[in-house]
């Protein structure tokens, strides 16, 4: 008897909408997340790279050939749209009228993604009424103007309404494609995917453009990232400054010292930041009680899980929940 040969899913076509002063990171960051995603998930995808025009200059001068704007698309595919480079948009140019008319049908994608400005070309082609959404915080007030019925929210990293994804820009683009291939590959391929990028976390869907877990890496001493990068591969653990101590082969009394001078934060703070930031993702799954969150970040005590997220936000773990949804 012949085994069965596994079933994998059928690759998901990522449609990558390439326009003329193209901001490159806008682009390549989001790209490469799904490329090294090919390597360590068992979802595969596609990517084509399209334009209005066979030819695509960057806003560095690089150019591009690249595929004819579709007329009809796989099923099941994803669009994603990079921002440009400049603070005008030339909505009038031959190039955006002809992408803003093709977007016109975006909702036909199952997930339209956006990066920075791109969010402004959505809203131009009509596909944000009524949304929730975001974009780089110099184009904010833009976006409220082009859509008076959108709700835009400021100071998030990313914002998801339905299938609609828009994000605040940059880097912004691959927190949100690792946060999507999260959602389709499992948290263990996206932190896969963080650690050979060397990124230090991901940053979650209400994250501000500050995150804990990058906000204190800025230095340079290596025995202190060895302690942060312990830390933050098990936050929920009960570490104790002895423990910590042997890992940067120093006395606890000294690695006190040194995480405070060159973290700005005592390894107590900082532990208790990362936790609520996980907490603040978790939250986010509606399947889990707050009791249960509190125990996967590591607090026996609910009542003081709570103390202590009182003293990082101003919104309780419950309410996070409807806030977020709205």
């Amino acid at each position: 008897m012949l085994d069965k040969q596994p079933q994998h899913p059928e690759a998901i076509d990522i449609y990558v909408l390439l326009l003329p002063d193209l901001l490159m990171l806008d682009m390549v960051g989001p790209a490469e997340v799904f490329n090294f995603a090919n390597r360590y998930g068992p979802q595969q995808f596609k990517l084509h790279f399209i334009g209005p025009s066979s030819e695509v200059v960057s806003g560095m001068g690089l150019k591009f050939q690249v595929e004819p704007l579709p007329e009809q698309i796989a099923a099941a595919s994803w669009l994603l749209l990079p921002g440009r480079e400049g603070e005008n948009i030339d909505f009038d140019s031959a190039p955006l009228k002809t992408a803003i008319n093709w977007l016109a049908n975006a909702r036909q994608f199952s997930k339209i993604i956006s990066v920075c400005a791109g969010t402004l070309l959505l809203a131009r082609a009509g596909v944000l009424q009524q949304s929730a959404c975001t974009t780089h915080h110099s184009h904010l007030d833009d976006l409220q103007q082009l859509v008076p019925s959108a709700k835009v929210l400021r100071d998030r990293l990313f914002v998801q309404d339905g299938n609609l994804y828009t994000s605040a820009g940059v880097t912004a683009g691959i927190d949100l494609a690792l946060y999507l291939v999260e959602q389709v590959c499992g948290a263990g391929c996206a932190a896969a995917i963080a650690r050979n990028l060397v990124l230090f976390s991901r940053r979650s869907i209400n994250d501000p453009a500050e995150s804990p877990w990058l906000t204190h890496r800025n230095h340079l001493h290596q025995g202190v990232h060895t302690v942060q990068d312990k830390i933050q591969a098990d936050p929920s653990r009960d570490w104790n400054i002895a423990e910590l101590a042997k890992i940067s082969h120093c006395s606890p009394r000294h690695l006190a010292r040194l995480f405070k001078q060159h973290t700005n934060i005592s390894c107590k703070g900082y532990i208790q930041k990362l936790r609520m930031s996980l907490a603040q993702q978790l939250l986010q799954n509606r399947q889990l009680s707050v009791e249960q969150v509190a125990l996967q970040v590591g607090f026996n005590d609910v009542r003081q899980f709570r103390r202590i997220w009182c003293q990082h936000s101003d919104v309780a773990p419950g309410a996070l929940r409807s806030l977020s949804a709205n």
